[in-house]
């Protein structure tokens, strides 16, 4: 068996290198490891139909949708001026200000590279023209960024949820505590540099001009009130949250922002719908993964090896966190999710690993793999913004790098940080 598994790894690989998209190379290894193994055609559609017909999985489609009517800029400039008014005085107080804005704004939507993309065409021109170099501020954008994945709503979560069989609003919970510790940890960073990266802090423009920054950004603070007070008061569930978060971004966009015209939605239905699909897809070839795994033993195969070895939980995890690293240089994030978790939940469940926990170890590892080249998107994403050579982003991207590792070993070896909040608000899991 173990050699049959090496033989279709070398094989998905292959396929990537030739230029098979993931969704194709994913299925198509999967349903011959399946027919290898005595299964039908009839069997792992069935399986899909079965996993895939789940309200959760709805969730998706909505999310992307939303994401798409907020990145016309109007919801990004508001909360920028607030989060100035409230902290630009501080030395290096305007990337400050970029990472608070940005990580407001991710839980707005739950895309990492929608996060980027918006807040980057707004706060690096800023930060450039405050007198920051412009590698600092494409680096830090493309850094913060990636909090549109540990805040929630997260999509990647969403996906997690489905995969793991785990409660989504208890996966949101538990990237609140981390996502606000990485903006900490940014933050931090930021004061250390600012001195070394030029620039100049923002004179505090008066009482009326404060009030007017915080009383403009109201609406767009009214879409994550909306979606998570809806989850967790109990009136919706996370798709109706996820269909609402689109209305109430649409409505926000056209009638207070005025940054999405009635024109402009069709094109962002039809491009978010193709975005949404891929995703789906990806999904459904990691379900016939998941069904030859089961059907072949392989699963119990791993634990009876892994256990072998006596290893604690935590040695596992950082062995987890390097293959996931590995991963994330040549693979996207929903590829590592659903390529790794069916593999990994057995072993998770005789080592005593909280699936929580681990929700956002491979979420964090995810964002350091949307920094690392040669797939890392947010790269490429304030490259094109800035129309930069990525080595220059890269440069300015590496010290938020090394924040992010410290995060991740403090997961690791804190596993509160991720489980504490969740249990706090909805109760220990069962």
């Amino acid at each position: 068996m173990t050699t049959i598994a090496m033989v279709a790894g070398i094989g998905f690989l292959l396929l990537l290198a030739l230029g098979v998209p993931i969704y194709a190379a994913l299925i198509g290894v999967a349903t011959a490891l399946t027919l290898w193994d005595g299964g039908t055609l009839a069997g792992i559609g069935q399986r899909i139909l079965d996993k895939m017909n789940s309200a959760t999985l709805m969730a998706i489609p909505f999310f992307v949708i939303a994401a798409g009517f907020i990145r016309g800029g109007g919801m990004a400039r508001a909360l920028i001026d607030m989060s100035a008014a409230w902290v630009g005085r501080l030395p290096g107080g305007v990337p400050i200000a970029a990472v608070v804005a940005t990580g407001i704004f991710a839980a707005i939507n739950g895309s990492s590279v929608a996060t980027a993309l918006a807040m980057g065409t707004i706060v690096v021109p800023e930060m450039i023209k405050r007198g920051f170099d412009r590698s600092f501020a494409l680096g830090l954008t493309a850094a913060a960024g990636t909090l549109g994945i540990l805040l929630p709503p997260s999509m990647p979560l969403v996906v997690y949820g489905l995969m793991s069989e785990t409660s989504v609003p208890r996966l949101f919970l538990a990237g609140v505590v981390p996502g606000l510790l990485q903006m900490l940890l940014f933050s931090l960073l930021i004061l250390v540099m600012a001195r070394h990266r030029g620039g100049r802090s923002e004179p505090f423009a008066g009482w009326r001009q404060f009030g007017k920054a915080n009383l403009n950004a109201l609406p767009a603070l009214v879409v994550p009130v909306v979606v998570l007070g809806g989850i967790y008061g109990g009136i919706v569930t996370v798709t109706e949250a996820a269909a609402l978060s689109a209305a109430v971004a649409l409505l926000i966009s056209i009638l207070v922002y005025r940054s999405l015209r009635l024109v402009e939605i069709p094109e962002i239905l039809v491009d978010s719908m193709a975005r949404a699909a891929a995703i789906l897809v990806i999904v459904a070839g990691a379900l016939v993964l998941s069904y030859w795994i089961t059907r072949s033993g392989m699963a119990n195969d791993l634990v009876r090896w892994i256990t072998a070895f006596d290893l604690a939980p935590w040695q596992f995890l950082l062995i987890m966190c390097g293959i996931l690293l590995l991963m994330g240089t040549i693979l996207e994030g929903y590829a590592i999710i659903l390529i790794t978790l069916p593999l990994t939940l057995p072993i998770l469940d005789a080592l005593g690993i909280d699936k929580i926990h681990y929700a956002i170890i491979i979420t964090i590892a995810i964002e350091l793999a949307l920094l690392t080249p040669p797939v890392g998107l947010n790269l490429f994403v304030m490259a094109e913004v800035a129309r930069a050579p990525v080595s220059e982003v890269m440069r300015g991207v590496l010290p938020f790098l090394a924040m992010m590792l410290v995060l991740l070993l403090l997961v690791v070896f804190f596993p509160g940080l991720a489980t504490w909040l969740p249990d706090l608000v909805l109760g220990p899991a069962r």
